[in-house]
């Protein structure tokens, strides 16, 4: 390779790693994983059964506006939008706990959620949880990451490359 296309591979490599902004990737992932959690627990709540798409849900919802925001290239984006994946999984099933003794009751979810301890909460939070809700957590984690990474041409990722073994 000639150098002015190692040159040329650098700047871009450069281009592309400053284009990264990990803050608004994980602002946005974390909006993201509260808006899909709540969306989650009423759809768990209505219907009264865990729907797996629904957690696969939370991962598209996170990885999405992370990729868009973030731009990420480096492994500490996939690291975020899972634990935001997570996150937000067992969220929506919190959420769903408090919601069923709302609708029961018809008050207020926050007045449920002030009503019913913190040692019942965890318990039925955790009691709720399937292997199958855990497979779908798994291809949920799986959608962030792959949504949250953003794509690359075979050339940038080459330009990245030779740039990383330089430095």
């Amino acid at each position: 390779m000639k150098q002015e296309d190692k040159q040329r591979n650098y700047e871009l490599a450069e281009k592309l790693l400053s284009e990264q902004n990990f803050a608004a990737a994980v602002i946005a992932g974390v909006i993201a994983t509260l808006l899909a959690a709540a969306f989650y627990s009423v759809i768990v709540a209505t219907w009264n059964f865990s729907y797996g798409f629904a957690a696969a849900g939370i991962g598209i919802a996170v990885g999405i506006p992370m990729q868009y925001l973030g731009r990420g290239i480096e492994m500490k984006f996939a690291v975020a939008a899972s634990a935001c994946t997570i996150a937000g999984c067992l969220l929506g099933n919190v959420f769903s706990v408090v919601l069923n003794p709302a609708q029961l009751f018809s008050i207020s979810p926050f007045d449920a959620f002030q009503s019913i301890e913190f040692s019942v909460l965890t318990e039925r939070t955790l009691s709720n949880i399937s292997f199958v809700d855990l497979v779908f957590w798994f291809i949920a984690v799986f959608a962030a990451v792959f949504l949250t990474m953003r794509p690359l041409s075979r050339s940038d990722k080459l330009a990245i490359g030779m740039y990383k073994l330089k430095a």
